[in-house]
């Protein structure tokens, strides 16, 4: 997914060191073995000169002391042992195939050459019989070649000792070369790993800061948000992007917020706008029927003796219509408060909602029978219980219930069913009044919405806004069918499980 991840980055950081230090390692050991091994060679070659030119040194000096005391009478004379031969030729092999130094060659090929006379000469003096002077002359000679072979085994000792010296001191000489190239790789890694954990650091850093700064002047709802430039491909990178995917989509959100913030300014303007014309449009309808009330009351209560019978009867059933309009205005009056009201969430409690309808509706029936309307009430008997707002529920069934049976003429039909589908309570109240307009479908449910027939029902139009409102606050949605002349269909719904979720 990241061309470069950070676990990568600090992986070969600690990877690098490590592999410094180990060939530091295998460089040193493969160093002192070549030593050891050298030292080991050069010392045990010349060792084994030193041991056998010092042991034909001792083998010569010993014979030759030997010869020199039988000669001269000085101790019985002693036949000796022949096997000092042998050794000597070993001895003079062993040096010869252990040449390791300048010099040794000439110094072996003139002792060999030595030797070859050195055993004539010994013969001739051990054969002897007749004492120093048969032998003078040839122990003379033997006793110098003697003196001789011991110097020149003396030079190859020399020789094989200065060697051992000097393998000595290179030896030294090199220990000491590995230890500083092996200190000087140790700190080169060190420096190196300390160096590029620095320069990481700042790479990781860097970016981080830099996010956490444009962030920390990143406000909310500002609109303004800044694109920040993607450095690095590992997973700071994609955090840099996925902010910038952020900032757009939070872009978009302001946008939308914003055309909703307008809307509903505009909603709630129009919305002023209607309440100022309500307003007014209630105070002369208020003015309306005071007046007329006040004409007729007075009329009545002036020149009551004098008017007829018929006279009167007319003025009372004018009154009595101006009343009713002051009702139905006044409980418009009395709908705006509610209306107002609808802001403060609903008390709930858990209700059979069968018992809360037939309950509700009962004055409605008697109403609807008195104006000869047929009434029909159904409902499903695995509705549960629901959690409701017991005085506000009961108006949204009176208020539709209550319109059914205004709009409805004598002889028709008012029915108000409720059933379950899946988690919701469904509820429907259908009429074959009058119907509603086309033109008015679309606003039946806005507030301060007027219609031309408000005369004639001596209402201004609040309830179903308040209908909505409520249906709204359980949780709810509210739908209108209707067709002129055929009648209306209200629907509505509110959710059982999430109703009993609130009220737990």
């Amino acid at each position: 997914m990241f061309r470069y991840p950070i676990r990568f980055k600090i992986f070969i950081v600690s990877l690098i060191p490590t592999l410094a230090l180990l060939l530091t390692g295998v460089l040193n050991h493969q160093f002192l073995n070549s030593l050891g091994h050298s030292s080991e060679r050069i010392l045990s070659e010349n060792y084994r000169s030193i041991k056998a030119s010092q042991r034909i040194q001792q083998l010569l000096e010993d014979t030759r002391n030997q010869l020199l005391l039988d000669t001269f009478g000085y101790e019985d004379k002693q036949n000796i042992p022949l096997s000092f031969k042998q050794e000597i030729t070993e001895q003079l092999d062993l040096c010869r195939n252990n040449i390791t130094e300048p010099g040794e060659k000439e110094i072996l090929i003139t002792v060999t050459e030595q030797y070859r006379r050195y055993l004539p000469l010994y013969e001739k003096i051990t054969s002897s019989k007749d004492g120093f002077g048969g032998v003078g002359d040839n122990l003379i000679s033997f006793v110098s070649l003697s003196a001789d072979m011991i110097g020149k085994l003396n030079e190859l000792v020399a020789i094989n000792e200065q060697a051992m010296e000097r393998a000595q001191q290179n030896t030294n000489r090199f220990a000491r070369s590995a230890l500083r190239y092996s200190v000087t790789l140790i700190i080169t890694a060190i420096l190196f790993t300390i160096g590029i954990s620095f320069f990481l650091s700042r790479r990781l850093s860097q970016p981080l800061a830099g996010l956490a700064n444009t962030l920390g002047k990143v406000r909310e709802g500002s609109g303004k948000y800044p694109v920040i430039p993607v450095r690095t491909k590992d997973e700071i990178g994609f955090l840099t992007a996925e902010f910038n995917r952020l900032f757009e989509r939070l872009k978009v959100y302001d946008q939308l917020n914003m055309e909703k913030l307008l809307a509903e300014r505009e909603k709630v303007h129009q919305a002023e706008l209607a309440k100022a014309r309500f307003i007014a449009d209630l105070s002369h309808q208020l003015k309306t029927p005071m007046t007329s009330l006040s004409m007729s009351l007075g009329l009545l209560a002036e020149k009551s003796d004098r008017l007829s019978l018929e006279k009167q009867s007319k003025l009372f059933a004018t009154a009595n219509e101006d009343c009713v309009r002051l009702a139905g205005l006044i409980n418009e009056l009395v709908d705006i408060a509610k209306l107002e009201n609808m802001v403060r969430p609903p008390q709930k409690e858990m209700l059979d909602i069968e018992w809360v309808i037939r309950e509700t509706l009962r004055p409605l029936i008697s109403q609807a029978e008195d104006k000869g309307i047929n009434t029909e009430i159904s409902i499903a008997r695995d509705i549960p219980s629901l959690a409701i707002d017991s005085m506000r529920f009961p108006w949204v069934l009176t208020n539709l219930v209550g319109n059914a049976i205004r709009y409805t003429d004598q002889g028709g039909r008012v029915s108000f069913l409720v059933e379950k589908k899946d988690n919701r309570c469904c509820f429907k109240c259908s009429d074959t009044g009058s119907g509603i307009d086309p033109r008015y479908i679309s606003k039946i449910f806005d507030r301060y919405t007027q219609f031309s027939e408000r005369e004639k029902s001596g209402t201004i139009g609040l309830g179903l806004a308040i209908v909505r409102e409520i249906i709204e606050q359980h949780g709810g949605e509210i739908s209108v069918e209707s067709e002129i002349g055929k009648g209306t269909t209200f629907r509505f719904w509110i959710p059982i499980d999430q109703m009993k979720d609130q009220q737990l």
